[in-house]
């Protein structure tokens, strides 16, 4: 449900800013807003949830969700754009919390594997979100973001009534103690120890490469192309369709076979042919092949390393050092909607996907430089 609402509202998002009278800078800035606001609200989120369990967590930050895209739904004003992201990202962390909860129902041999399904689900976000809100959006520019509120109060009764809490280890008793609330000393822990602060670093810049480029997709597409919103939606559904096949019936098989490492590292290449691709390739139809590249190495890349972080610690701290590790990759979500928007605007477009091929091939020598076997050990010394 969660992967729906985002695509809907990143799909729809840059057109309505540009109805309202914003450049592509401008729209950056406030898309950027949210991830600002995840930056102090990830690790805290993650960290209540260790406290006091996953569920009331999820339920707080799905309420938020659901305020802000009924915002966006009245949004006839700027700030109301602002006050909608704003309003999500200080409460709305339930990336966080969701991904504590496939920690705690699996062990770690097949933890990636959990985590590549979950991928092969957005996957299926991608097929069905881009779909309803392009035809959608004919209609009215507000019907999906109404339409992904209603979505957001299915999820919440959901949570409510189906989920059971997940975390063993929650506390009864409601404390304020500082650390308890904000994971301050945890933070620093986690980027001294190995390592968890090297598989934080590489997820770091691979959220950075993997947000400038998807999050600029459309505006990419808009000046490059010159599509409207309904093509531009036919992008992600191609994306979300070879997702849901890859993830389904190959990615799992691929890591059995081979081992997460050299699976890992397809995916980063992958994704830099992906860009070269798209910098290369000026017809809109052909970009479709580049995007299958995409499917795979995000379908691979992102799954691996949120089960190798998770391992990395115990299984008291997994939404702590998620939290920790999604407060870090905002940073790279604030930075890449505006630096994509300025990129576009005052300079050429093609220098997004040049900048994200240059990311990824950060993460891909990070990744030959990680010693693997390190995270297992660790769990055989304790």
């Amino acid at each position: 449900m969660r992967t729906r609402r985002l695509l809907i509202q990143n799909q729809i998002f840059p057109y309505l800013g540009l109805r309202l009278g914003l450049d592509e800078f401008q729209i950056g800035l406030i898309s950027s807003s949210f991830s600002f606001c995840q930056l102090f609200a990830s690790p805290i989120t993650g960290k209540l949830s260790d406290r006091y369990g996953r569920k009331p967590m999820l339920i707080i930050s799905q309420i938020s969700t659901l305020t802000g895209f009924l915002l966006l739904g009245v949004a006839d004003a700027v700030y109301i754009l602002i006050l909608a992201r704003v309003v999500d990202g200080l409460l709305g962390s339930n990336m966080t919390v969701s991904q504590a909860v496939i920690s705690d129902l699996t062990d770690h041999e097949n933890r990636t594997h959990a985590y590549s399904y979950s991928t092969g689900v957005f996957g299926a976000g991608l097929i069905i979100g881009p779909a309803i809100g392009g035809a959608m959006v004919q209609i009215n520019f507000a019907l999906p973001m109404f339409f992904a509120a209603g979505l957001s109060l299915l999820s919440i009764i959901l949570v409510l009534f189906l989920l059971p809490e997940t975390n063993p280890n929650a506390d009864d008793e409601l404390s304020l103690k500082f650390n308890d609330v904000i994971p301050i000393k945890d933070a620093k822990r986690f980027l001294k120890t190995k390592p968890t602060n090297q598989l934080i670093i590489m997820f770091f810049f691979y959220i950075f490469g993997f947000m400038l480029c998807v999050n600029n997709l459309t505006l990419y597409a808009i000046n490059k192309y010159d599509i409207a919103v309904e093509m531009a939606s036919y992008y992600r559904v191609w994306i979300g369709i070879l997702r849901v096949i890859l993830q389904g019936f190959f990615v799992n098989r691929f890591i059995r076979k081979k081992g997460e490492p050299i699976i890992l590292k397809t995916g980063i290449i992958a994704l830099i042919a992906t860009l070269i691709g798209l910098i290369f390739i000026d017809d809109f139809l052909w970009v479709l092949l580049p995007l299958a590249f995409l499917s795979y190495g995000s379908g691979v890349a992102r799954p691996i390393l949120t089960s190798q972080i998770t391992k990395s610690v115990t299984d008291k701290e997994y939404a702590t050092v998620l939290g920790v590790s999604n407060s870090l990759n905002s940073i790279a979500q604030i930075i890449s909607p505006s630096l994509g928007g300025a990129l576009i605007q005052y300079s050429s477009y093609e220098f997004v996907p040049l900048l994200s091929a240059s990311l990824f091939i950060v993460v891909l020598i990070l990744s030959l430089l990680y010693n693997d076997t390190s995270v297992t050990q660790k769990k055989k010394n304790q």
